[in-house]
């Protein structure tokens, strides 16, 4: 409703809480042009008078567009073109078609003549932890031929230095983030993909290119300094993910629903099954549990206890003698350098087996196995009381 009533509707909502007023005081009436006039795919395109309140018209007038690494890119695409068949089991394909006819439905995927087509991304489909299923793009082939490029996005460094002892917190989650913005038309035919014999590409941008994240981090910071500006809120953002922060739970709880009623303002469809509208000071965020009362954070307790198996797992193989490969103790080596977030000697503990793996992988390379020296063992003694204990 808010949407087609524009500034109108909003303002007179806002009005019933104190400062909310000021944050779309520079809102114009709302205009929408586009030729998909339904569907999450590429929606902000029907809301290009909103995004011109801050200077991003322009910005998302251009659309996704992929940029290339060289001159080369293209002929370096067309000589590996082949056609990727979806490959899945008889379960996968049934939840593949679902979801395919949603993304249609949508406008997120438009059918594409095979001859259009200038290369083909595999796509399979993966069970996430609640149990629902995830379509997955699988660009890494076509990434080799993107532009590489530098940006800094926002990570759990940031929230530790952000967060003060006390805060509240609210959490919002976007809807098929990256998909409410539109593909270049020149770029679509290189995000195709073939299910059952039809051909398809994405309309709105997908996951899994190089430059989706950072094309997105880029149209919400604006979004998100405006707020910054207006409001007292502290906001950190994270693709799809926002976490709201302030000492006062009634101001967070009002300012909240303002943050909503921007975003969807601007375009975005929220995803409140996910979002946590009520403030609390028990948070999970980018994958980490925060505690706000005492301003301290920790693993998540699934990832905890795999965590501890893994090193269980790496002490006996050491106790016994076993060979493990090099790439398995880098793996484990990455998780544990993860943990100093919440562990600020971590990097201390890690000397000994980092320093084997390194002497292994200089001495026989990456793919082969090492026997881990059992001096190895009592940092992963103290690895495991850690964790235990927190």
């Amino acid at each position: 409703q808010d949407q087609r009533a524009g500034l109108a509707g909003l303002r007179k909502k806002e009005t019933r809480k104190e400062g909310r007023a000021e944050i779309l005081r520079t809102v114009k009436p709302t205009r929408r042009i586009e030729k998909y006039q339904t569907g999450i795919g590429g929606q902000t395109a029907r809301y290009l008078d909103q995004w011109e309140t801050i200077n991003m018209k322009y910005f998302i007038q251009q659309e996704f567009t992929l940029q290339w690494k060289d001159n080369q890119s293209i002929n370096n695409l067309k000589r590996q073109f082949k056609i990727m068949k979806f490959r899945g089991t008889q379960e996968e394909a049934k939840e593949y078609k679902i979801m395919l006819e949603e993304e249609l439905k949508e406008n997120i995927v438009i059918s594409i003549k095979n001859e259009q087509i200038k290369w083909y991304n595999p796509t399979f489909m993966i069970r996430k932890a609640n149990g629902k299923w995830r379509k997955i793009l699988d660009a890494k082939a076509l990434n080799k031929q993107i532009a590489d490029f530098h940006f800094k996005m926002h990570d759990s460094i940031e929230v530790k230095q952000t967060i003060r002892l006390g805060d509240w917190s609210t959490s919002l989650d976007l809807t098929s983030a990256f998909h409410h913005l539109i593909v270049q038309a020149e770029s679509q035919p290189y995000l195709a993909f073939e299910f059952q014999n039809n051909h398809y590409t994405y309309r709105a941008m997908p996951f899994g290119t190089k430059y989706s994240p950072i094309y997105f981090a880029t149209a919400m910071e604006p979004i998100m300094q405006q707020i910054r500006m207006k409001t007292e809120i502290r906001i950190i953002n994270y693709v799809e993910s926002i976490l709201l922060l302030h000492q006062n739970k009634e101001y967070l709880k009002n300012m909240t629903q303002t943050v909503i009623d921007i975003l969807k303002y601007f375009g975005f469809t929220m995803n409140m099954e996910n979002s946590e509208t009520e403030p609390n000071q028990t948070v999970i965020f980018l994958g980490w549990e925060w505690n706000l009362a005492n301003a301290t954070v920790k693993m998540k307790p699934k990832k905890r206890l795999l965590l501890l198996h893994d090193l269980y797992n790496m002490r006996r193989w050491i106790k016994t003698g076993i060979e493990i490969t090099v790439k398995q103790t880098a793996k484990l080596i990455g998780k544990l350098h993860y943990l100093r977030l919440q562990f600020q000697e971590a990097s201390l503990f890690l000397n000994t087996m980092d320093h084997q793996k390194a002497q292994a992988a200089r001495l026989r390379g990456w793919n082969t196995t090492m026997i881990m020296n059992k001096t190895a063992i009592p940092d992963i003694n103290c690895w495991i009381a850690k964790l235990r204990a927190n």
